[in-house]
C-alpha cells in the first residue's frame, strides 16, 4: 500500500488562512469539527462524509463546504485511495464576504456541489498559493471564489445551521468550553443544568452530534492547534490542554487531524 502524502501550510499571503493537500490517503475521519470554515475540493476516490443524519459520497469534482463547528466525518467509500485539496478559512474572512452579499443571517451548515467551473476556480486558487503565495493577486483569486461560492449557496445548500439550541445545550457548551482543559465528570455537567445525566447524554448527543466527553476532546484538539501554530513543544500542549500525556494527545491529535502534532507544528 503506498504511503500517503501531506503538506500543510500557512498562507503568507491571506492572514489566518490554512491550506492542505493530500494524495493516497485511506484515513477514517471519526466525528469532529473545525474551528474555521473548511472548504474540500474532492480530486480522487470516493469519500463518504456524514453530517447529523445525512450521508453524501463526494466524487471526484465534488466541493464541500463546513461551517465551523459542525460535526462530521469522513471516510473512504471503498477500497481506492482518497485525493484532495482543503483551504481552511477564518471565520472573519468569510462572514466578510457574506455580509458584502446581505446573506450572513442564512449561513449554511453544510454545502456539496458539483460545478466544474467553481472547482477549477477553486483548484487554481489553491494551487497558486502552493507555489506562489507572495503573488499580488493571490488573495484577490481567493476572494473572488469564495463570493462565487457563497452566493450559491441559497440554491444549493443541503443543510442549514439550526439556531434553534436548546438553552441546556448551551449552558452546557459554555461551560466545556469554560472547562476543556479540566477533568469534568457527567455528574458534574448534571448539576450545572440540573438534568438527569441519561437525559444530558440524549439531548447534547441529539443536538450536537456527540456526546460532552467527545465535544471535550474535540475543544482539547482545537486548543491544541492554536498552541502549536505560537510554537509550543508538544509534550507542554498536551499538559495545557488536560491529556494525560504526550502520547495521549498524539493518537487523539492524529486521529482527528489525519497528522501529528509534531507534523502539523512542523508544517506550520
Amino acid at each position: 500500500m503506498k504511503r500517503a502524502e501531506i503538506k500543510l501550510w500557512q498562507s503568507n499571503a491571506i492572514s489566518g488562512v490554512e491550506l492542505s493537500k493530500v494524495s493516497q490517503s485511506y484515513h477514517r475521519f471519526p466525528k469532529h469539527f473545525h474551528d474555521t470554515y473548511a472548504v474540500h475540493l474532492h480530486e480522487s476516490g470516493t469519500m463518504i462524509f456524514s453530517y447529523g443524519r445525512a450521508e453524501v459520497a463526494l466524487k471526484p469534482g465534488s466541493i464541500n463546504l463546513i461551517h465551523p463547528g459542525v460535526v462530521h466525518s469522513c471516510l473512504p467509500g471503498n477500497e481506492q485511495p482518497l485525493s484532495y485539496r482543503c483551504l481552511f478559512l477564518p471565520r472573519k474572512f468569510m462572514d466578510d464576504y457574506m455580509i458584502a452579499l446581505g446573506k450572513k443571517a442564512s449561513c449554511p451548515a453544510h454545502i456539496s456541489l458539483q460545478d466544474s467551473s467553481l472547482f477549477g476556480a477553486l483548484s487554481a486558487a489553491h494551487r497558486r498559493l502552493e507555489v506562489d503565495d507572495g503573488f499580488l493577486g493571490c488573495d484577490t483569486i481567493l476572494a473572488l471564489c469564495v463570493e462565487m461560492l457563497v452566493s450559491q449557496r441559497n440554491e444549493r445548500a443541503s443543510w442549514r445551521v439550526d439556531n434553534r439550541e436548546p438553552k441546556h445545550i448551551k449552558v452546557i457548551r459554555d461551560f466545556l468550553h469554560a472547562h476543556y482543559n479540566e477533568r469534568v465528570s457527567l455528574a458534574c455537567l448534571a448539576d450545572v443544568v440540573g438534568l438527569n445525566p441519561v437525559y444530558l447524554v440524549r439531548s447534547f448527543r441529539s443536538c450536537m452530534g456527540m456526546p460532552p466527553h467527545a465535544y471535550q476532546t474535540q475543544l482539547r484538539i482545537s486548543h491544541a492547534r492554536n498552541l502549536l501554530r505560537a510554537g509550543t513543544p508538544p509534550a507542554e500542549v498536551a499538559a495545557l490542554v488536560g491529556f494525560a500525556d504526550q502520547s495521549h494527545l498524539t493518537r487523539l491529535f492524529k486521529q482527528t487531524t489525519g497528522v501529528t502534532p509534531a507534523f502539523f507544528a512542523r508544517s506550520l
